[in-house]
């Protein structure tokens, strides 16, 4: 294997439906450059490790597995996968997402070759909930979240960025350096979430670009390391997710906002976790905290703490979860309808089933036309 330019770094845990979809995604890629795909594979107890093994059999100039004997865990798994880079970018991609566009990495590459002041290209997504059925196209501008071409370390904190990690190609050196640089908040497994501080750190050190064009596809899917079919799992998540960026609030003195967005999202979460684990005395702990509470978590608290009104919380939970359900559908319908307006059919990029990935790819790789145009 030529010295890849790129490492595209994918990590794998139980991804059987999705990960075949994942690599070809990555495999598709149009490049006048060499790159590597290096898979972190944590044990699978599905069908995800012979499928990745597969793959690197008929792929070995391309693919490298990094593995073990035993599961390591996702912190873990990323952290060995991340080592075994090469390249002088990378890229990421992770077993349950996937890469649409068969000139991602040409163009972002392409970029940072040409600003070598900016350390990191991001872009738009489309994002489909495999749970609902739903597909938001571009969903950075349909949460209104791409007027930010040179996202800040606030932008990225406090949410209003576009900074999805399927989407991010970096320099590997400068994701090490930050990464050494505060190993608690970076490698230490303290906090489950491992993207947003690095990109709010680099940041700090160099620019980000955000190009408003979506390149990528995010799934959510039943069950992954930010959800779950367990409540208590994903509130858990979220709750840790809180209180990492108010580490950063007070590690770089952001503003006062920021640090009250992130207050309330604990507070909030906390309460539904006291709710959905049935722990008053978490409940009380977060009342006595707090001089104020809003209707929701009012409702939450009494939930928490009164068997009595977990019924009503309940009902109140489900009518608005069928109602968000109804508004997702509908506005993705919309936004699909405003898409087959504006573009031509040469222009789309339709999202295909993991069984007809190879179909598709093929066709979309023997047609004359030239792909989609990326602006930068």
């Amino acid at each position: 294997m030529n010295q890849p330019l790129v490492s595209v770094k994918m990590i794998t845990y139980n991804h059987a439906p999705y990960i075949a979809q994942a690599i070809e995604s990555v495999l598709m890629q149009k490049t006048d450059f060499p790159f590597e795909l290096v898979i972190g594979e944590d044990c699978s107890t599905d069908e995800t490790r012979r499928i990745v093994f597969d793959y690197a059999e008929r792929y070995p100039e391309t693919i490298r597995v990094i593995t073990s004997d035993a599961n390591v865990g996702m912190h873990q798994n990323s952290h060995r996968t991340a080592k075994a880079c090469q390249g002088k970018y990378i890229a990421y991609c992770e077993g349950d997402d996937y890469w649409h566009h068969p000139d991602k990495l040409q163009k972002q590459v392409d970029y940072l070759e040409q600003h070598p002041e900016y350390g990191l290209v991001c872009s738009d997504y489309d994002l489909v909930d495999t749970r609902t059925n739903t597909i938001i196209e571009a969903y950075g501008r349909a949460s209104g979240k791409t007027g930010l071409h040179e996202p800040q370390i606030v932008d990225i904190v406090s949410g209003n960025a576009c900074v999805q990690t399927l989407t991010v190609v970096a320099r590997r050196e400068l994701v090490a350096t930050v990464e050494e640089a505060d190993p608690f908040l970076h490698s230490s497994g303290h906090f489950m979430m491992g993207d947003t501080q690095l990109w709010a750190e680099i940041s700090l050190i160099s620019k980000i670009h955000f190009m408003a064009h979506s390149l990528a596809v995010h799934q959510i899917i039943e069950e992954s390391a930010t959800r779950s079919r367990e409540k208590w799992k994903e509130l858990s998540f979220r709750l840790n997710g809180a209180e990492m960026c108010l580490y950063l609030c007070r590690k770089h003195k952001l503003p006062e906002y920021v640090k009250k967005i992130h207050e309330k999202n604990r507070r909030r979460i906390s309460l539904r976790l006291a709710f959905v684990m049935n722990k008053p005395d978490l409940a009380v702990t977060v009342r006595k905290e707090c001089d104020h509470l809003t209707g929701k978590e009012w409702l939450l608290y009494q939930g928490g703490t009164n068997r009595f009104m977990r019924p009503v919380v309940l009902l109140l939970q489900y009518l608005f979860q069928r109602s968000r359900t109804k508004y997702l559908r509908a506005r993705n319908q919309k936004s699909a309808s405003l898409q087959r307006n504006r573009s031509s059919p040469a222009q789309s990029c339709p999202l295909v089933q993991p069984g007809e990935w190879a179909i598709e790819r093929t066709k979309s790789t023997s047609h004359s036309g030239d792909a989609p145009q990326i602006p930068v």
